[in-house]
């Protein structure tokens, strides 16, 4: 009985101790607030959805959509949108479960995020519109496409994700990510070790960026943040996205589509050429360009921006 207690008092004291540093983490990052101010707000049915515009409003739409991971925010297109908005109506939008929009504790799964994209043009942009999307982004617009071709007048897919990963699906291991996620104190600290400083560094400089020197130590700053904002609600993302949960085979949606498709990989993407494969033998009519000088966000590195901008003023 005494060592039973003793496990007990151990247990809870652990507890206690992962509940102190959650609070200190949730303090420390400056994005961890639950007021919303500047920018808009788009009141959508499962949540608010964070957004700003630039430009004139007579100007023609664009709507750019960042990837999607846990660390991700409408930072990833905005330098690119404020030069844009001298020729173009600029929509530049924080994904429900990212940066400043809300994170409800629900599983999220592609068909959300072609919900979410199909309402946001129809409710706010209120008109055909160009878009851009980074990553696993790019599936959901191809998906919304696919629903309703009103939607837009062109896509541009910025480093895709691979058809291959976008087969996966859950399986019997897929339940236990979200279980442990689900755990009060202890799905927070996992979360918040899962998204540390090293570990966002790590993302950028391996996943993102080809050139890391010539990374802003601001830009891992703006992304840890994002990945903290909402009290670590970001973790209900992280759990779907670890279980297959956000993927979707876009094969169908890709080879009817009418729609002008361009595709822009950086240079240094090991993946880009088997991606392009994929996709160019379901839809031969895409628009191809390799930008130099980057990686995965071609539009944050500084190497590329210039080619990258010069690509979204015509395409």
């Amino acid at each position: 009985m005494g060592k039973k207690k003793s496990l007990l008092k151990t247990s809870l004291f652990t507890v206690g101790l992962l509940e102190v540093v959650n609070r200190i983490i949730d303090s420390a990052s400056i994005a961890n607030t639950n007021t919303k101010t500047g920018g808009s707000y788009y009141h959508w049915k499962h949540g608010d959805i964070y957004y700003r515009t630039f430009g004139e409003k007579d100007y023609p739409p664009m709507l750019l959509i960042h990837d999607l991971t846990v660390w991700s925010s409408e930072y990833e297109w905005l330098k690119m949108a404020k030069v844009l908005s001298d020729t173009y109506r600029i929509y530049c939008v924080d994904l429900i479960g990212c940066g400043k929009s809300d994170k409800p504790g629900i599983t999220y799964t592609n068909y959300f995020y072609v919900q979410m994209i199909t309402d946001f043009v129809k409710e706010v942009i209120k008109a055909p519109t160009l878009v851009a999307a980074t990553g696993l982004s790019g599936s959901f617009v191809l998906m919304a496409n696919a629903l309703d071709e009103t939607l837009f007048t062109e896509i541009m897919l910025v480093s895709p994700e691979s058809l291959t990963t976008l087969k996966k699906s859950p399986d019997e291991y897929s339940k236990l990510w979200l279980k442990l996620f689900e755990i009060p104190v202890i799905g927070r600290s996992v979360y918040y070790f899962l998204t540390n400083r090293s570990n966002t560094e790590y993302y950028l400089t391996e996943k993102c960026f080809l050139n890391s020197f010539h990374m802003e130590p601001s830009i891992t700053r703006t992304y840890y943040n994002a990945a903290h904002a909402r009290n670590g609600n970001g973790k209900y993302l992280l759990a779907s996205l670890n279980s297959n949960y956000l993927y979707a085979d876009i094969s169908k949606a890709l080879q009817k589509t009418t729609k002008r498709i361009v595709m822009a990989f950086g240079d240094g993407d090991p993946d880009a050429k088997s991606t392009l494969e994929q996709y160019l033998r379901l839809n031969p009519d895409i628009v191809v360009e390799y930008i130099e000088g980057a990686k995965h966000l071609p539009q944050l590195e500084d190497e590329s921006y210039e080619e990258m901008l010069e690509l979204m003023y015509h395409f």
